[in-house]
């Protein structure tokens, strides 16, 4: 980056050359230089250490160390979260996940000791620094612009996918000490032991940011420092996650034999059938989409051990973290031609991308549609006629049940006793022993044990 470039755009860029050589002196990076010196986030932050250096009347930095010497000492203020270094793994790791979104916003935690360090700055400048959290915000957004090509933009709060990162830096974890330690202090910690491993609750961000804006500054200078002291290394990537909006696809399937169950069956670590529905729309789905998980969710459920035949049973599977997004149609269907030239069991049906509101009307459909089902009943003794007309008639009104959870379902559902609805039943004898029971009944009851 050219001196124009840098400075071109600031008054004050005598008075920042004047006051750039202690900071330089102390260890601060070029960018916190121009953090200290409340420059706005604008072009100047893009310019390479050189750049900033020579446009600050600087000596340029030392050329990189070989691996057996010492390396450059870090920013005691950013702890080098503004460095090239740390920047260059965030974005080559995000370009390997292949994502095919135009948008990104980014989330960044920061380890405590930064905010106490950015306010050790401030005592020592007299004046507070650009926002470590904005700055680092920005300038990565700008790395990602360039290592992506402008493929992609940076939109706060609503770019597509969600850039989550975190850094800790082990050597200042206990900097903030001295605020829980100081009389009156409003950080009350607690420690407490789980698995083996201490753990400390209460001095959370907020809680050490609201204990440094009740701070003096005197206090600082003298229970910590100020300017802030050296450190010897630079931070380190705590967890770097991506994170999409759920992808939906929905559609219908049936199941043409029995002992197939809708999502995976599996009691006490054993698998109890081979198949099951989601595993088979679910696994060809999530190698096109390139998704960490997937969600199978149906409008309501049959037994492993019935069929499911007709137009088939409404369904969407969620796809969690999608890299793909952008997919034709055909791609889509051609997953029903896979399954029904290698006569799968299970078949889907008008499978197709959906948007997340559509999501409702499954299970809107699961939790108020009244099912039919019609059943060859044997009877221990016949019914008289008498008998049969009661039963016909008692079945005219609707008739609330109690049904406790089946053992069958137990693995699955809570032990609870729910309040079902019979809409219609209707019995007629077919022969001897016989008897076709047609009823209309409530999603959800369950039709065997009644």
């Amino acid at each position: 980056m050219s001196d124009t470039c840098a400075t071109g755009s600031l008054e004050n860029i005598d008075q920042i050359r004047a006051q750039a050589p202690a900071l330089h002196a102390l260890g601060v990076c070029a960018t916190c230089i121009l953090r200290s010196a409340q420059v706005p986030l604008g072009p100047a932050y893009f310019g390479t250490t050189d750049s900033i250096h020579q446009a600050l009347h600087l000596p340029p930095p030392p050329p990189p160390s070989p691996p057996s010497l010492s390396t450059p000492v870090p920013c005691p203020i950013c702890l080098d979260t503004l460095s090239a270094a740390i920047h260059s793994q965030i974005t080559t790791a995000y370009i390997a996940e292949c994502f095919d979104s135009p948008t990104l916003c980014i989330t960044v935690e920061f380890p405590k000791s930064i905010y106490i360090r950015q306010r050790s700055l401030a005592i020592h400048t007299g004046r507070a620094p650009v926002d470590i959290k904005d700055t680092v915000k920005y300038v990565l957004g700008h790395r990602f612009h360039q290592q992506t090509d402008n493929r992609v933009r940076i939109e706060n709060e609503t770019g597509e996918v969600r850039v989550e990162v975190g850094f800790k830096h082990e050597e200042t974890a206990m900097e903030h000490q001295f605020l829980v330690d100081r009389e009156g202090s409003g950080i009350k910690t607690k420690t407490f032991r789980k698995k083996g491993v201490y753990h400390t609750t209460g001095d959370s961000k907020t809680a050490i940011l609201d204990e440094l804006d009740n701070c003096d500054d005197a206090v600082i200078r003298e229970k910590f420092a100020s300017p802030p002291p050296a450190i010897k290394l630079p931070v380190e990537l705590d967890s770097l996650n991506f994170k999409r909006p759920s992808l939906f696809i929905g559609g219908r399937y049936l199941k043409l034999e029995r002992n197939i169950s809708q999502t995976p069956f599996v009691i006490d670590g054993r698998r109890v059938t081979e198949l099951s529905v989601s595993e088979v729309i679910g696994e060809p789905i999530q190698k096109l989409v390139r998704c960490d998980a997937y969600n199978l969710v149906g409008s309501g459920r049959e037994d492993a051990d019935v069929r499911m035949l007709g137009d088939g049973r409404p369904f969407y599977l969620e796809c969690i973290n999608p890299r793909i997004k952008s997919i034709a149609p055909e791609a889509v269907s051609e997953i029903e031609n896979q399954l029904r030239e290698t006569q799968c069991p299970v078949q889907v049906r008008r499978l197709q991308i959906i948007q997340a509101a559509d999501t409702s009307i499954i299970k809107e459909g699961e939790e108020h549609k009244t099912k039919h089902y019609c059943a060859l009943v044997w009877f221990a003794r016949p019914l008289d006629e008498a008998t049969l007309c009661e039963i016909n008639r008692l079945g005219e009104a609707p008739l609330v049940l109690q049904q406790k959870t089946p053992l069958r379902v137990l693995h699955r559902r809570a032990p609870l006793t729910r309040e079902k609805t019979l809409v219609g039943l209707q019995v007629a004898h077919i022969e001897g022993h016989f008897y076709r029971v047609r009823i209309e009944s409530e999603a959800g009851t369950y039709i065997k044990e009644f």
